[in-house]
């Protein structure tokens, strides 16, 4: 097994446990982490004693979505923040893909709060075991910036139109509660919980039929989300235009002076 920067991975038997593991940055997406994400998972993929992953988050989140120090560092190096956006979503969207087209169960053990990218990894997996600790953040809005990690697609299929368009428009963010009671989460249980109640669930995927497992898998895909590499190409190129405009640049701002943005 390789070894990483960002991540641990261990054996539990048939199951690889992946954890997120720079909580120093809430377990940020950045150039080094997403790449990490992807080659764990393929590494998972190939292995034949591997029949299930659990990804989790180490430390208080599960992930802060990209990583807004880097976004800082380049702003106040006057770099163009399009560039930045549009190569770390194509490393989002390309590790929400590699999860999809895995042909072995991913299960969430949800440990803290899940904010804009981070939300794809949650929700592109196969089931969620949520701490009730655990809260979904769309936080794009709220920066002048729009969906990305397939989740307008992922959330919205789930929760209607109507839900989805609250949930991304007002970004109020969900609990884990909410979460569970609109479909999003399997489970919902008391916090240090999560990591065990989803470890016995993947260890119940393991031990069924691994082939009817993957194309289960499979038609869920075709059925569900046969054109989502098509709606995150969309998100991608949508989050690099908004991140040139000036809704962006306040929304950025006011974050960092830690003030409400205006963006009359």
């Amino acid at each position: 097994m390789a070894s990483y920067e960002t991540l641990l991975c261990q054996d539990r038997g048939p199951v690889r446990l992946i954890t997120l593991n720079n909580p120093d940055t809430f377990n940020a997406l950045d150039f080094t982490s997403g790449p990490e994400l992807i080659g764990a998972l393929e590494e998972a993929g190939r292995d034949p004693a591997i029949r299930v992953v659990v990804l989790t988050g180490a430390g208080k989140a599960f992930s802060a979505g990209a990583n807004v120090r880097l976004m800082q560092q380049g702003l106040a190096e006057g770099k163009p923040p399009a560039p930045f956006f549009s190569e770390l979503a194509a490393i989002l969207h390309r590790s929400i893909s590699t999860m999809r087209r895995l042909p072995k169960p991913v299960v969430c053990a949800l440990n803290g709060v899940a904010a804009g990218g981070g939300m794809g990894w949650v929700l592109a997996s196969d089931m969620v075991v949520a701490s009730r600790a655990a809260r979904l953040e769309p936080a794009y809005i709220k920066i002048g910036l729009t969906p990305d990690g397939g989740s307008t697609a992922l959330l919205a299929r789930a929760l209607g139109p109507h839900r989805a368009a609250e949930f991304f428009m007002l970004g109020q963010g969900m609990n884990a509660q909410t979460a569970f009671e609109h479909g999003l989460f399997n489970q919902v249980v008391e916090p240090d919980q999560e990591l065990d109640t989803a470890l016995e669930l993947a260890e119940g995927l393991a031990a069924g039929p691994a082939t009817a497992l993957a194309q289960t898998k499979a038609l869920l895909n075709s059925s569900l989300y046969g054109d989502l590499e098509k709606v995150m190409e969309d998100e991608r190129q949508s989050i690099c235009a908004m991140s040139t405009g000036p809704e962006f640049l306040e929304g950025i701002t006011a974050f960092f002076e830690k003030r409400k943005p205006s963006f009359d």
